[in-house]
């Protein structure tokens, strides 16, 4: 009895602590993470320290050594994963060694970066030039594919409130008008 108690036990510790980690490829934010607001605003203050920043991908660039991926941050979450819905705190440069494709990885699909900021480097967006902090990518992980929210239409006559039971079956401006859901 014991030791099914004891082996149970060891199953939930095992099959929770799966649940709570990132995945392998992205590290734990070092101890010093300096946020991305910090940073754009002055880079050489910080050059040499280790980061682990996110967003979403704007462009990708492929050099001969290495691809520039010019990314939108956004704050992450406890598994690294960059918060879509979130405000960005500005777009930085991370430069990655070796050649990523750039079908795969696309303007729009999720990026988290983890590595050592080099500095910074202006590009220009549209007549505008701006200083993009660069981060040195040691690590990297490509966030799968958000799954689109289906929205259904569940306006079918007059003046809908978002749901055919709003504030109470049948009642409302259609209700009233006497073609309510009953």
């Amino acid at each position: 009895m014991r030791l099914h108690r004891c082996c149970f036990l060891a199953s939930i510790i095992v099959a929770l602590s799966g649940c709570a980690t990132a995945p392998v490829p992205i590290p734990a934010p070092p101890v010093s993470n300096p946020p991305l607001a910090q940073v754009h605003a002055n880079p050489s203050d910080y050059r040499g320290l280790t980061a682990r920043w996110g967003g979403t991908i704007i462009e990708v660039e492929n050099r001969e050594q290495e691809t520039v991926l010019l990314i939108m941050g956004r704050p992450l979450d406890d598994e690294g994963m960059p918060q879509v819905e979130a405000a960005s705190p500005g777009r930085f440069m991370a430069k990655i060694k070796g050649f990523l494709d750039p079908v795969i990885y696309s303007p729009g699909r999720l990026v988290t970066v983890a590595g050592t900021i080099v500095g910074s480097e202006s590009r220009k967006i549209g007549s505008y030039s701006y200083r993009y902090p660069v981060l040195a990518g040691k690590d990297y992980y490509l966030w799968p594919k958000l799954p689109q929210a289906v929205r259904y239409n569940t306006c079918y006559t007059g003046f809908c409130y978002g749901s055919p039971f709003y504030p109470w079956y049948g009642v409302g401006y259609a209700g009233r008008l006497g073609y309510g859901w009953w």
